[in-house]
């Protein structure tokens, strides 16, 4: 979101046919990847593309600040204080970006400790997943109607707009980021989304976070079935907060840490012609290093096709995946032509006939995807194999990647 100096107009006109479950602006004009091995970013929803940055939205280095704002309904009356519910999603947000970016996000959260009343009962929204569009526009138009009033919103960089966990109408799957097919004004505010959070007490487990990831730009990685029934998981298991916030590796892919700019080109290796070459990968959640940057690589990157690559990185329990019951180098495919939520990214199941951490993971099937030392991976469409060699004394491994 951006400050624009115009005279105020009406709060959100026509509201109702700027929503929209897509942005279609074209990306930035600034590379931010190594040409040969990153992918074009194309014009799908939250494309996977590393070669631009798309400037709708807020890029994710330095300092981001966020506004959280509490919405309390006639039909109900509060029974926690605004603070105590912004305990539930911060310093841990913030937290996980700090480690997730090693430092390079600062993301402060402005808590405006004051329930705000909405001028309609709960249970007049009809809040669930799949939102009527016209109970959606009406919420979300009195939403920012009450909240301008209140908070200067393009003095922010994320708004987050919190409904009351005890209002009877929630319904805490509806949380999601609203996107707006053209930026509204809101008086002088120009916003292009804002993040509506419906959780009850207490909430899904870095839902924030993984909401927080679509304000830049990230995609779904679950599968969602059809008519809501089935596995969601089987994209990417527990290997990256966009699959499932529940996950025990939550950390980002370092693909998305390439895209977010968190790792420069210098942190990745790219395979560029048919042949044998060897690779040290660093763990991914393990800070950088300033002092050799030259010798710190995070990713080994096979470019397979024009919108196709395939990755290698090293996971252990570090940093945001410090609670994963597996460790090893995981393989997955990455698309830039696919959309979000339809898989745009696959994890590569190193063990196939096997499965692990039943008691909590996501996806036992894929929870022991990931190689150790003496094993390897062939992907016969792409005609690469992959093999692993020995720890090495950082805690990563050391790879062998074989093209024909």
């Amino acid at each position: 979101m951006r400050r624009v100096h115009r005279r105020p107009a009406a709060v959100l006109t026509a509201l109702a046919a700027l929503l929209g479950s897509t942005l279609t602006a074209g990306p930035g004009d600034e590379a931010i990847a190594d040409e040969p091995c990153s992918l074009p970013r194309s014009a799908i929803h939250h494309s996977e593309g590393v070669d631009t940055w798309n400037e709708e939205y807020p890029r994710p280095v330095g300092e981001l600040r966020a506004v959280m704002l509490f919405l309390t309904f006639p039909d109900a009356e509060p029974e926690l204080t605004p603070q105590r519910i912004a305990a539930d999603y911060f310093p841990a947000t913030a937290e996980y970006f700090r480690a997730a970016s090693y430092g390079r996000l600062d993301l402060r959260a402005h808590v405006v400790s004051e329930w705000l009343r909405m001028p309609r009962d709960s249970r007049d929204y009809g809040i669930r997943r799949d939102w009527d569009s016209a109970l959606r526009s009406a919420y979300v138009r009195d939403a920012l109607k009450v909240v301008s009033q209140r908070v200067d919103l393009g003095g922010y960089d994320v708004v987050y707009l919190v409904a009351d966990p005890d209002a009877p109408g929630v319904d805490s799957d509806a949380t999601k980021v609203v996107n707006f097919d053209e930026p509204i004004r809101v008086g002088n505010d120009e916003i292009r989304r804002i993040v509506t959070v419906f959780e009850r007490r207490d909430p899904d487990r870095n839902v924030l976070a993984h909401e927080t990831g679509h304000v830049f730009d990230l995609p779904d990685l679950y599968n969602r079935p059809e008519k809501g029934f089935g596995d969601w998981d089987t994209h990417v298991g527990d290997w990256d907060l966009m699959g499932s916030q529940f996950g025990l590796a939550p950390e980002l892919f370092g693909w998305h840490k390439w895209k977010l700019g968190w790792l420069r080109p210098g942190h990745v290796d790219c395979v560029r012609s048919p042949g044998t070459t060897h690779h040290t990968l660093q763990p991914l959640g393990a800070p950088l290093d300033k002092e050799n940057p030259a010798s710190d690589t995070r990713l080994a990157v096979i470019r397979t096709g024009p919108e196709e690559a395939l990755v290698a990185e090293a996971r252990t329990p570090v940093g945001n995946d410090a609670t994963t019951c597996t460790r090893g180098v995981l393989l997955y495919r990455v698309r830039s032509d696919v959309p979000s939520a339809e898989g745009p990214i696959e994890v590569l199941d190193g063990h196939p006939d096997t499965s692990a951490c039943h008691a909590a993971s996501v996806n036992p099937s894929l929870a022991d995807a990931p190689l150790e030392t003496g094993e390897s991976y062939y992907d016969a469409d792409a005609g690469v194999r992959i093999e692993v060699g020995e720890r090495t004394v950082t805690g990563g491994w050391d790879i062998k990647v074989v093209r024909s």
